[in-house]
């Protein structure tokens, strides 16, 4: 045959041609230009990840006419046969069909004898946990201790089935499965270069159908361009895969979600009579809804999709509750495991789509969510008033306090100054009250008795100016202490008001390694405090970071702390960086009120001061630990001799 398949076409024929598996292809390299080429390699991973094709350059790379050399020349005769596979020094094993002692001993017979082309005889064992225990047994001698001349390389995807005692003879090399970015990547290099037209959503599809596999990615290129030649579609794709089109999965999602059973069942009929297969089905539906739970718990994906750029996915996510979703699943789990142990696959399915439409679950779904919701209403408040509770306890013992000093100092009679204002409290109203009784026998009943009712009146005005609006504001400046010094909204507001998006997006991938060449130990753990934290706006010289607790929070914004941070930030980006540390809830209020604001059209938005039950001001809080520190001195100072203690200012 004349034709010759992709993947054959462009299998990679240097270690610079492999795609997602660096820390392999470097390693070989830098082993290679130094001429430490080891005796047995040992490579295992996922299906189509390059272990035959690495082993395939590496038996080129060590003999290349140009050795020692980190990569193949593929220029000279020795890697020109190779490639062609007109070398018979190098030897491609299967081990599925040459499994036995008997081929194994044949083997160890032919090691002895010298190569006929090249410096190296390479044998590359593909499949080999498909060897019997005899067979391994019969290599384990050649293995330690082969020729000079000869080079093992043990290829497998399954080594948890290789005897420990193969493991330890070799040098092993974990491949990972290869992302979908470099697949994309990848496919459209040989596209172009192939010349055929194939949209973006067809690319990304056949990323996620290879899962991880490159060679099963350009495979599926090449059978999709064989059905549709001018151009390749997403529904070309789903069609050769036999799965279902995106935009007929978004229907039958909508379906379930809204309660319909019947167009539910009828679009099943539909895709069944098309030559769907219901297990298939089945499992696009799990994939489906397994990310939407990804995308509202952590509002990204874990790699390249067809749904991120899709709105109606993105629509679909804001219709339907956490609670629901887990609901969902199980029950496709549940009829996935029927159906594989059942001769009519198809029942199963409806019925689990009756059970997810099912209108009486309906109503004890959204009983819970109004049972979680009160519970959570109950539960804000409770830990409301224990707030204000703390406060009116502080208050009292305040005033129980400052009647105590009251009546000592009743006891030296001084004199007393009348002074008229508006801004006197209660308390200091009643002082006056108290030392005016000692005066009253020398003033006359009707100066005394007018007085008295001007009192009564500035107390009642008083009282009146000091009653605070009910508002949720000053509920919450009541509650909580001003932290502007320490949480200062208007650095929010520069950030969120002249944001930066790609500067964002590169601090996120970026974002750790923070502790690498710390040794200090206060530094160390600030950095991996840091670490925890996620950029969520930027100014390149200004961010905003959240995290889960606001003790961390506090913890990163005492200053001391901040400038040991502003220098772990400038070793790591090369440039001044301030911040401002946030809990994920506070920041996700700040964001509402933004959002509301600029969507009414307003420019240089300013926001409400910012609000925390557990935030605290920390500016200062060298200055007070050092007052605390004295105080307590002080204080033990004077239980030991009373009044003889006089502190010198």
């Amino acid at each position: 045959m004349s034709y010759k398949a992709l993947y054959r076409i462009y299998r990679p024929a240097s270690f610079e041609e492999v795609s997602g598996q660096k820390h392999i292809t470097q390693t070989l390299k830098n082993a290679l230009k130094n001429n430490r080429v080891a005796h047995a390699y040992l490579f295992s991973g996922p299906r189509g990840t390059g272990k035959t094709s690495i082993a395939k350059i590496l038996a080129k790379a060590v003999n290349c006419v140009e050795a020692p050399i980190d990569n193949p020349c593929n220029k000279c005769e020795n890697c020109l046969g190779i490639s062609d596979n007109t070398i018979s020094d190098v030897i491609e094993i299967d081990a599925a069909s040459n499994n036995g002692v008997d081929e194994i001993r044949e083997l160890r017979d032919k090691v002895k004898y010298l190569p006929g082309y090249v410096q190296y005889k390479v044998y590359i064992i593909d499949e080999v946990h498909m060897l019997s225990t005899g067979a391994f047994n019969a290599l384990l001698k050649t293995l330690e201790e082969p020729p000079r001349h000869v080079i093992f390389i043990l290829c497998t995807t399954e080594p948890q089935k290789i005897p420990a005692t193969i493991h330890s003879r070799c040098q092993r090399f974990d491949f990972k499965a290869i992302s979908n970015a470099d697949i994309i990547d990848k496919i459209f290099e040989i596209a172009e270069k192939e010349k055929i037209e194939v949209t973006e959503e067809a690319v990304k599809q056949i990323a996620t159908y290879s899962e991880g596999g490159l060679r099963d990615a350009i495979s599926l290129l090449d059978q999709v361009h064989a059905y549709s030649p001018k151009a390749i579609s997403v529904d070309d794709v789903n069609e050769i895969c036999g799965t279902v089109s995106f935009t007929t999965l978004v229907s039958l999602v909508q379906s379930l979600i809204d309660r319909e059973p019947a167009d539910a069942i009828d679009l099943l009929n539909s895709l069944i009579s098309e030559g769907k297969e219901t297990k298939k089905i089945t499992l696009d539906l799990i994939e489906f809804f397994k990310n939407i739970l990804m995308y509202k718990s952590l509002n990204s994906f874990n790699d390249v999709t067809v749904f991120e750029d899709s709105e109606e996915f993105k629509d679909i996510t804001k219709k339907i509750q956490n609670t629901r979703l887990f609901n969902i699943l199980n029950i496709l789990n549940q009829a996935l495991n029927d159906i594989n142990w059942s001769g009519n696959p198809k029942t199963y399915l409806e019925l689990a789509f009756l059970k997810i439409t099912d209108k009486e679950k309906a109503i004890e779904e959204k009983l819970d969510e109004q049972l979680q919701s009160l519970k959570d209403r109950l539960s804000y408040l409770e830990s409301n008033n224990k707030s204000v509770d703390l406060k009116l306890k502080d208050n009292q013992d305040k005033m129980v306090s400052d009647k105590d000093s009251l009546e000592e100092s009743k006891s030296f009679k001084p004199n007393i100054v009348k002074e008229e204002t508006s801004t006197k409290s209660d308390i200091d109203l009643e002082k006056l009250a108290d030392n005016e009784d000692e005066v009253k026998t020398n003033e006359k009943p009707n100066e005394l008795q007018a007085k008295e009712e001007q009192k009564q009146e500035q107390k009642q005005e008083q009282k009146q100016e000091e009653t605070p609006v009910n508002t949720k504001e000053n509920i919450k400046a009541d509650i909580c202490d001003d932290i502007s010094k320490t949480y200062d909204i208007s650095f929010v507001e520069e950030v969120l008001n002249n944001g930066d998006r790609n500067d964002k997006l590169y601090l996120l991938d970026e974002w750790q390694g923070f502790e690498r060449g710390i040794t200090n130990k206060e530094e160390k753990y600030l950095a991996s405090l840091l670490e925890t934290g996620k950029v969520v706006a930027s100014k390149k010289n200004k961010i905003i970071l959240t995290f889960s607790s606001a003790t961390i929070c506090n913890k990163l914004m005492v200053p001391d702390n901040k400038r040991t941070i502003h220098r772990i930030l400038y070793n790591k980006f090369e440039r001044d960086i301030d911040y401002i540390a946030l809990p994920v809830e506070v920041f996700d209020d700040i964001t509402k009120e933004f959002m509301e604001l600029y969507h009414k059209g307003e420019k240089d938005i300013k926001l409400s001061k910012i609000y925390c039950e557990g935030l605290k001001d920390v500016s200062q809080i060298e200055n007070n630990t050092k007052a605390n520190k004295e105080s307590k001195v002080v204080s033990e100072a004077k239980n030991v001799f009373g009044d003889l203690v006089r502190v010198k200012k």
